[in-house]
């Protein structure tokens, strides 16, 4: 099961992955993830919002329903959360250091979208690289990927 993870979390790089259907619970944790980082700003705006549901359909090809039910379940989620250690602790645990890599850029693209980073986003993104043991080189490479993914100056 992790290696397909690892399969499917490598090709969001080259534009497109499948989610095995025996990954639903990586895939519940890395758009709880990117909830948490859309939220972190204290709103989940239009343009977050529809960056998360474009990763799930478009990177993840989850059919919309489903990728709609599963960002749903982590916006509830996300009101009742108070930390995100446990998140990170399994895909820490569970995946290989370039996999984490590629889930912080897919978390920068949420932060990202809409082209603006508070300072809340800015503290979760360093406190997110370092929870997932990602030094600050490669989390700065991260960033710059996903800022030409979505078009943006660096």
């Amino acid at each position: 099961m992790l290696n397909r993870f690892s399969e499917w979390v490598r090709d969001f790089s080259v534009g497109g992955a499948s989610v095995p259907k025996e990954d639903d619970n990586f895939t519940a944790t890395i758009t709880a993830l990117l909830v948490e980082a859309a939220m972190a700003d204290g709103t989940l705006d239009p343009d977050e919002k529809s960056r998360i549901l474009h990763l799930l359909t478009d990177q993840l090809e989850l059919g919309i329903e489903i990728a709609k039910t599963t960002l749903e379940d982590a916006i509830v989620a996300h009101e009742t959360r108070v930390e995100i250690h446990g998140l990170v602790r399994q895909i820490r645990e569970d995946t290989e250091m370039e996999d984490r890599v590629i889930i912080l850029e897919m978390i920068w693209v949420v932060v990202l979208a809409d082209n603006q980073i508070d300072e809340h986003e800015s503290q979760l993104m360093r406190r997110l690289a370092g929870l997932l043991f990602i030094d600050d080189v490669e989390a700065g490479l991260a960033a710059r990927r996903a800022r030409k993914r979505l078009g943006l100056a660096d």
